[in-house]
């Protein structure tokens, strides 16, 4: 029974990882960038955001009903107006014209003047070498973005969930492992405070929701992986 049971989990581990790294990667998508309209469009007229892999728990449901919300507030099928006014309010929560109302850059909540490319970015890129991977950008688009480290959570949840699937148990504990790390270094850091400046400032239900379910989803990493990463190493 005991060989059954160490059999199931790694099994197990992988599927979280593998659709936690779904997640991770469609929410990076979002929020890269300026919003684009052919990856909104797909999620309004699919409803993708009504079936959402990986989250489960309270904050992910009122994450969840606000989107549905924003998704029954739009036309049947997606409008170039519902696009425009998802631009405008992204425009004016993450872009500003004066003082940006909920920056998507880790350091400047760090530090009082508000500035980008501190430690903490530097941090991030580290992390990315790791892996072999480099925001194209570099050298003017922090690597500390939203964006970016939610595809680079995605990614590495990703080659977690290939190792354990090739049997690689102890090469997927290790990844689970940075990935929690990360989530608890970086992300959970500065994503609450983020969330709770798009809480009070958005107009959309589309950016309130999103932004609960980023922190739902990061929260819901570091419980489940830490433990998966113990249990995948044992095996």
């Amino acid at each position: 029974m005991e060989v059954l049971i160490r059999e199931e989990e790694p099994k197990n581990a992988a599927e979280q990882a593998r659709a936690a790294s779904v997640l991770f990667t469609l929410l990076g998508r979002v929020i890269h960038g300026v919003p684009d309209s052919e990856l909104l469009t797909a999620l309004a007229n699919e409803r993708a955001f009504d079936e959402v892999p990986f989250v489960e728990g309270e904050e992910s449901e009122q994450a969840l009903k606000m989107l549905a919300a924003w998704n029954d507030g739009c036309s049947v099928p997606f409008s170039e107006k519902d696009f425009h006014d998802l631009s405008a309010e992204y425009t004016r929560l993450f872009v500003g014209t004066r003082r940006v109302v909920a920056p998507l850059w880790e350091s400047v909540y760090f530090n009082k003047d508000r500035m980008v490319f501190q430690h903490e970015t530097f941090e991030v890129r580290a992390m990315y070498a790791r892996y072999g991977l480099r925001v194209d950008n570099f050298s003017h688009e922090p690597d500390d973005h939203l964006a970016y480290e939610l595809l680079f959570l995605g990614h590495v949840l990703g080659m977690a969930a290939d190792d354990a699937e090739a049997g690689r148990h102890s090469d997927a504990a290790a990844k689970y492992a940075d990935a929690v790390s990360f989530v608890v270094c970086h992300l959970l850091t500065w994503v609450p405070k983020w969330r709770a400046l798009v809480q009070d400032h958005a107009q959309s239900d589309f950016y309130r929701g999103f932004s609960l379910l980023v922190e739902a989803a990061l929260r819901q990493t570091e419980a489940v992986f830490a433990e998966l990463s113990g249990e995948c190493a044992a095996t």
